[in-house]
């Protein structure tokens, strides 16, 4: 893996976590709560990359690799919003590590 320079991390990114409200009436719901914002380096994933990926995941397209230790706390109850894009988190890794969780 290289070295993580700051010009790579050019997305930016709000963290939100999803909670469960309870409305005037008694009614649960699910809301999104913003938790944090983060530079982030977006890329999509290609070839055996994406097929590896995939056989964990069906759904994953990109990586997003940030700097926030933030990151190692999450778990798959929060997602990702990038232009107004939302992206679920399907799994994390720490720096150098290929363990997924």
């Amino acid at each position: 893996m290289t070295e993580l320079m700051a010009g790579d991390l050019r997305h930016r990114l709000v963290i939100e976590k999803r909670t469960n409200q309870v409305g005037e009436r008694g009614q649960s719901f699910e809301q999104w709560e913003e938790i944090g914002r983060c530079w982030a380096r977006i890329t999509p994933l290609y070839g055996r990359e994406l097929e590896l990926a995939r056989q964990r995941h069906e759904s994953v397209q990109v990586r997003i690799v940030t700097r926030r230790q933030m990151a190692l706390d999450m778990d798959s109850s929060y997602r990702l919003v990038h232009n107004g894009v939302d992206t679920y988190c399907v799994a994390f890794t720490s720096r150098g590590s290929d363990d997924l969780r």
